[in-house]
């Protein structure tokens, strides 16, 4: 796997789905640097930039944020939180994630990792496809 990305599990209707979530983070050269956000809700990510950056002590606000999650899946559920942020350090940082991981879980304004619904159904379809869990936050 690149820098700016990471494997999250997601629910499609009644079945697990593994989706890939990249993040792209570059210095902006305008005064308002650009948040896109593509199958991701745009709320959420200036929520978590937020959240970043009060709690994880990293200043994004000069840098340009693209993110998308990969085969036009559209993620609305608050499990992609941190794989969000995983992928957004990956990339401002340069450095990906090991290959084998994956992650979920809701994060909340505090910078805490909130338990999400169904999370031993999620380790388990990710773990039939190879993956590790990480920090994954099952309720």
């Amino acid at each position: 796997m690149t820098s700016g990305s990471s494997v999250m599990v997601v629910w499609e209707g009644t079945r697990p789905l593994l989706v890939e979530i990249q993040a792209l983070v570059d210095h902006s050269m305008m005064a308002n640097p650009r948040r896109v956000a593509v199958g991701l809700e745009q709320n959420r990510l200036a929520i978590l930039l937020a959240v970043l950056h009060r709690h994880g002590g990293l200043q994004m606000a000069d840098q340009d944020v693209f993110v998308n999650v990969v085969g036009g899946v559209k993620v609305t559920e608050t499990s992609a939180d941190l794989a969000l942020l995983l992928a957004m350090v990956s990339s401002l940082r340069d450095r990906p994630l090991p290959q084998d991981l994956v992650v979920f879980g809701e994060v909340g304004l505090a910078g805490e990792i909130r338990p999400v619904p169904s999370g031993q159904e999620r380790i388990s379809e990710a773990a039939k496809h190879g993956f590790s869990p990480g920090d994954c936050s099952g309720g």
